[in-house]
């Protein structure tokens, strides 16, 4: 007689084989089943774009040296997300005749485009995490002082789905005209997160975020003075190629990193939540598990 193990509902076969239906098996056999019948998510982010709006200027002759710029790029993609990394730089000293002060004013603007595909009908949710680091140094190399501002970033969002949270970010400065000798760094790292949630169409829909903020670079005589501010600058990941000009260097005062700094945006497809077949499944795999045991 051939006996195979079992706890629950035994029964003989014509030939004398006695086969135990074993409870344990059925909950092993029946969450398999659910696991692979569940349908997987099908949310996909894909063509992320962008364009870089962003002022620039560069002098280099003359009594005042200034420059103000920035750069996009790509850093990785794929069908669950991608992440972008923005630098920009501003920079302003003023040095022999031709004024008593000079700002250096930059208008920073990203416009950022993807899709996102789901089955029509379906609630669909991207994660958007914002990262600004960088910092605001400041040389002192005569007779002035100067300033350097860096104002709130501000996200707005257009197309499909609604931004949930908020990814704006808080205004910074550093001067030392209470200190004109003195050459202040100040470095700063910020962060936010939010997420855009939608209903799929069946096709894909187009996202839209634009990230705005605006900065300057104050180079400041002494009054009376000799016509001599110091160099002041804003460093978010971008070198500037200024003659006999130092503070937006790399590594610069407190060691930074070009590839470091700048506006880091990543968008994500956020982990599911459990479903109920899964929550199903894995409930009578833990019952099977705890009889085996009762049972042994």
């Amino acid at each position: 007689m051939v006996c195979v193990d079992s706890h629950i509902n035994g029964s003989e076969d014509p030939g004398g084989t006695v086969i135990r239906r074993s409870g344990t098996g059925w909950a092993w056999l029946f969450s398999v089943l659910l696991l692979t019948a569940a349908p997987a998510l099908a949310t996909t982010i894909s063509n992320p774009t962008f364009l870089d709006a962003s002022s620039s200027s560069f002098d280099d002759i003359g009594p005042t040296g200034s420059v103000s710029g920035s750069a996009a790029s790509l850093t990785s993609s794929d069908p669950g997300g991608f992440s972008l990394r923005y630098e920009a730089v501003v920079g302003a000293d003023l040095g022999g005749a031709g004024g008593s002060q000079f700002t250096e004013s930059f208008t920073g603007s990203l416009s950022l485009s993807f899709e996102v595909t789901e089955v029509a009908g379906v609630n669909w949710w991207v994660g958007i995490d914002v990262m600004r680091a960088g910092a605001l140094s400041i040389v002192s190399d005569g007779s002035g002082s100067a300033l350097v501002t860096l104002d709130a970033l501000t996200v707005t969002h257009a197309g499909a789905g609604a931004l949930v949270g908020s990814l704006s970010l808080a205004a910074i400065s550093l001067g030392n005209g209470a200190a004109p000798a003195g050459s202040p760094d100040l470095p700063f790292s910020q962060s936010g997160t939010a997420t855009i949630a939608g209903v799929g169409s069946g096709s894909a829909q187009l996202v839209t975020l634009v990230f705005t903020f605006t900065a300057s670079a104050a180079t400041l005589d002494a009054p009376a003075g000799l016509v001599h501010g110091d160099e002041a600058a804003l460093r978010m990941g971008r070198d500037s190629s200024l003659s006999s000009f130092t503070a937006d260097d790399y590594p610069g005062a407190g060691g930074r990193s070009l590839a470091a700094d700048g506006l880091f945006v990543t968008a994500y497809l956020p982990l599911p939540e459990p479903r109920a077949e899964a929550l199903l499944a894995l409930a009578l795999i833990a019952l099977g598990w705890f009889d085996r045991r009762q049972r042994r």
